[in-house]
């Protein structure tokens, strides 16, 4: 009964979101109120602490915030510059073949803006950009949604890892004595990017190979085509995720998906221009007439709204803010440069709140979305040579569309907050803990298997990995400790059930058919997906319950 009344803040927003279709701006607030009320008075949780836990969720999200604000406004002003085009156009003249097409874009280019932007961008960008192309509404959306997954873990670079999970500064005392050492929490973020990464080198790889057999199922009835293009389909995943993996292992998780995709782009494209695994048939889909209804809404495929400005920014001009992003945060994150501690001296926040000990503290310099994407953003204007109208115009759209976002990540990190320090005055188990006791006694044997599933359940219920961590990361740590399951693995399944959750997120499926024309056919787009990330999901799980078993029975 105590578990279900420490959950009650968590399902009074699910329920708002799901059953009642709320945004998570106008449920998360309810969520936070709920939490306070059952903290104040299940707890007795006393006011000073109450308010010193809201505090601190504030100065987290505004961390956080910096982040989407910078992302969103290099895209505003991309978009209105024609940088998007740019980039788009240099991609869809590569090859006539759908199956090829659909993972370029789709997967890779999806991939990139996804570690640039994050936070639903990409399936905004890449749907309309293939139905464009001639694709149906309903293939564009449901490619660009089980495409945007494996990216996801180290979206907005790296929002989900080092954001999502910030919370656990607060929660867990460091540095931690390991087996392998002193382990502190920088390292610990570290650590489970590096963990995610491999298990979406090991499951995400197969991503492009089924965004094709599911096309060909649709259009064909069948997987044979799909089937001929399963070699240069292996080769687009695994060219993205080595490069992934091997940038969360050695450098950190900002940069696996934007780096990773702008290296992986340009060696995929020129194995396709050579012709290396191509096959000789293209495939493409039926004459129009002969589409099913289901597969298209008001947007008719091949339709293009191009503004002349946007032909005038050149392949490279296009590519040059993002290239810069992804060499400023490479120098400024690799030790061989020593440019971090410079970043950090400059910190702002609050220690101690009220006298709580609650607190949270921020860098500024350090945040990627001051340095490189607010100073990529100011550039920009001369590079694309966007007149002050323009450009003002973009900022605006930039603060109109952040102001949503704002009012979740604040109320969804003050809930958390105070979720995690109800039992800090009185010494009880705080309402997190007493969830994750629950668990570990009812399914703890078996954690491995359902961590990700709780990854999946937020990002479906907020629309958002971040939120999906922010929410249940602390309860996944406690869950691991009570259980006695290795903490890491844990947290890397639930930033990959967060990832996952993207393909059928309400949020993003919603922007996705929007964008499209097929606003009232959601339901149909998540049925279509959701084998997908329940697919994602379960080997996800149990390849880290294998890996920690055997080969790791050490880890954190």
């Amino acid at each position: 009964m105590l578990a279900l009344l420490a959950a009650l803040p968590i399902i009074i927003v699910g329920v708002l979101m799901i059953g009642y279709m709320w945004p998570a701006s106008k449920a998360m607030p309810f969520g936070w109120l709920s939490a306070l009320v059952i903290a104040g008075i299940g707890w007795g949780m006393p006011v000073k602490w109450l308010g010193a836990a809201t505090i601190g969720g504030v100065i987290n999200a505004f961390d956080i915030l910096l982040i989407v604000f910078g992302a969103l406004l290099i895209l505003q002003l991309m978009k209105i510059s024609g940088g998007v085009y740019g980039i788009s156009h240099s991609m869809t003249s590569v090859s006539i073949d759908r199956r090829v097409q659909v993972i370029i874009i789709a997967w890779l280019m999806g991939s990139f803006f996804e570690g640039a932007a994050g936070f639903g961008t990409p399936a905004a960008v890449a749907a309309p950009l293939l139905v464009g192309m001639g694709f149906p509404p309903l293939i564009a959306a449901t490619s660009a949604l089980i495409a945007d997954s494996t990216a996801v873990t180290f979206g907005a670079v790296g929002v989900p890892i080092w954001g999502g999970f910030a919370a656990l500064q607060n929660l867990i005392e460091f540095p931690v004595e390991t087996a392998a050492g002193t382990l502190g929490f920088a390292q610990l973020l570290h650590n489970i990017g590096a963990f995610s990464a491999l298990l979406h080198f090991l499951v995400g790889s197969f991503i492009p190979l089924i965004i094709v057999l599911l096309m060909t199922k649709i259009v064909d009835g069948s997987f044979k085509k799909g089937l001929e293009v399963l070699p240069l389909a292996l080769f687009g995943g695994f060219v993205f995720t080595v490069f992934q993996f091997s940038i969360a292992y050695f450098v950190g998780p900002e940069l696996p998906s934007l780096l990773g995709s702008l290296l992986a782009l340009p060696i995929f494209i020129f194995a396709v221009s050579k012709g290396f695994l191509v096959p000789k048939e293209k495939w493409d889909f039926p004459a129009h007439e002969e589409w099913d209804e289901e597969w298209e809404g008001e947007i008719k495929a091949g339709e293009e709204d191009i503004d002349a400005k946007q032909a005038q920014v050149s392949t490279f001009k296009a590519w040059l803010p993002y290239a810069l992003i992804g060499l400023i945060l490479l120098v400024g994150r690799l030790e061989i440069f020593n440019l971090t501690p410079i970043l950090k001296t400059w910190s702002i926040g609050w220690t101690d709140i009220f006298g709580t000990g609650i607190g949270k503290v921020i860098t500024p310099l350090y945040n990627p979305g001051v340095f490189p994407f607010i100073f990529v953003a100011l550039l920009i204007p001369y590079l694309h040579k966007l007149d002050r109208e323009k450009t003002k115009e973009a900022w605006k759209e930039t603060f109109k569309m952040i102001q949503p976002a704002a009012i979740a990540l604040f109320f969804a990190l003050s809930m958390v907050y105070i979720m995690m320090n109800s039992g800090g005055a009185t010494g009880e188990n705080s309402m997190l803990l007493v969830m994750a006791e629950f668990a570990a006694n009812t399914l703890g044997d078996i954690w491995y298997l359902v961590a990700p599933f709780v990854g999946i359940l937020g990002a479906f219920i907020s629309g958002s990995n971040t939120t999906s961590d922010i929410m249940f990361g602390p309860f996944q740590y406690g869950t691991a400790v009570a259980s006695n399951t290795a903490v890491t693995p844990i947290l890397a399944l639930q930033a990959i059930g967060g990832a996952a959750g993207n393909m059928i997120c309400i949020h993003n499926v919603v922007a996705a058919a929007t964008t499209v024309g097929l606003v009232g056919k959601e339901g149909l787009i998540i049925r279509k997906n959701l084998p997908v990330a329940l697919f994602y999901g379960l080997m996800a799980g149990a390849l880290a319950w294998i890996i920690t078993t055997v080969f790791m029975p050490s880890i954190f």
